[in-house]
């Protein structure tokens, strides 16, 4: 019978500096000396640190800080040496020990100091004794994760330096940027430079671009943006710009080209991928005179509650909408929703697709919630065999033009 020959494997949990220690010891790498200099520098450091994060008085914040600089010794010495343990043991011998659990230290502050997310100008939320706190006790950092976070931070800061470059290439204020999102501006400065612009725009001046760029798509059935529009971008940038202009060709060139989708829902979806100026009353004005066209055409600049409920009760209803409405138009309503009742969804999806977004839930409490429920009850009361009610009724809610009834 054959013999299987089973092989355990260990797993040494120790911190690498204990083992890089270990190892320098075994191998004759670390003298008596050495290590009697290591116990009492590592002792001076637990004080240091201990008193850092708390007291050095008490055991818990000793027995803490204890563990604190093993953790700083063993991320420099493992990210350092990469691994090598009898490199390791070099180094233990050859520096001093408060060396390597600053040196850790001082990876953690380097660490710290690169941007956790994209945003420009975003502040942390966290200071560093905070960070320092969590990732020398609670959540150290393994050489794997230490070295992924890093080139997480690493891109991040190179998303946000290529935001700089571009602002710069306008002149636009980097203080503008605040709290923006570096891909935004980035596809926003792509975009700009596929319609041929030379600058960051208002709001106003954005939507324009696209109108502009909607219209000409729709016109010749595609839209180009070619990779030549980032020749100029630094090599360093160039594969991140390269990769977001990708981006657009995928996701936001498909949606230029939809004749069918109502610009105010593109400009909807648009605002959450681009940059754009917000610069006061008058270019917000201008901007939802563009992007609300169906909006405006059929409010005839008409915004009051009445004007709008008649707009909504024409939609419901079946009838073109408008603002006003004539006596005849109002019967028919009231005989279209005895008939068939009110298309509310049709109301809604109208809201949704072609009014000003920040409008948007307003309007849609004003028919649903306000006009509705009492409408529904008003117009289908069949002892009103006359439609005299329901007309009065819409008369006071809508705007009717009425003969006069009181002669």
């Amino acid at each position: 019978m054959a013999t299987g020959i089973r092989h355990v494997a260990t797993v040494d949990k120790r911190p690498f500096f204990e083992k890089a220690l270990s190892h320098g010891v075994q191998n004759g790498l670390l003298d008596e000396a050495n290590l009697r200099t290591i116990i009492a520098d590592g002792a001076k450091g637990t004080v240091q640190v201990a008193a850092h994060f708390g007291s050095s008085h008490l055991q818990a914040d000793l027995d803490n800080a204890r563990r604190r600089v093993v953790n700083l010794v063993s991320l420099f010495l493992e990210e350092t040496c990469d691994g090598n343990l009898q490199r390791a043991a070099e180094s233990l011998r050859d520096n001093g020990f408060l060396f390597h659990s600053r040196s850790g230290n001082d990876l953690l502050k380097a660490l710290h100091q690169l941007p956790a997310s994209t945003i420009v100008s975003h502040s942390e939320d966290e200071g560093f004794k905070q960070f320092q706190d969590l990732r020398t006790l609670t959540q150290p950092y393994t050489l794997r994760s230490f070295r992924a976070e890093r080139q997480l931070r690493q891109d991040n800061d190179a998303m946000v330096r290529l935001a700089f470059w571009f602002a710069d290439q306008v002149k636009l204020a980097r203080a503008a940027l605040a709290d923006s999102s570096s891909e935004a501006v980035i596809r926003t400065a792509i975009l700009i430079r596929a319609g041929k612009g030379e600058r960051y725009g208002s709001r106003g001046a954005f939507a324009t671009l696209v109108d502009s760029l909607r219209t000409k798509a729709q016109k010749a059935k595609r839209l180009v943006i070619p990779e030549s529009l980032l020749d100029d971008v630094p090599e360093g940038f160039r594969e991140i710009a390269a990769k977001i202009r990708r981006k657009i060709v995928r996701y936001d060139v498909p949606m230029l080209l939809d004749a069918e989708l109502p610009l105010e829902a593109l400009f909807r979806t648009f605002e959450s991928r681009y940059f754009m100026d917000d610069s006061g009353l008058e270019d917000v004005d201008n901007y939802d005179a563009l992007v609300s066209k169906a909006w405006h055409k059929v409010t005839k600049g008409k915004e009051d509650p009445y004007s709008r409920l008649t707009i909504f009760m024409c939609i419901a209803t079946g009838i073109k909408p408008k603002p006003v409405v004539s006596e005849l138009e109002a019967r028919k309503m009231v005989r279209q929703v005895r008939k068939n009742g009110f298309d509310s969804a049709a109301v809604v999806a109208f809201i949704r697709e072609n009014a000003p977004f920040e409008l948007g839930e307003a309007l849609v409490a004003l028919w649903e919630d306000e006009f509705l429920p009492e409408a529904a009850i008003r117009l289908c009361d069949e002892a009103d065999t006359t439609l005299e009610r329901a007309l009065q009724f819409l008369a006071d809610q809508c705007m009717v033009n009425r003969k006069d009834k009181t002669a």
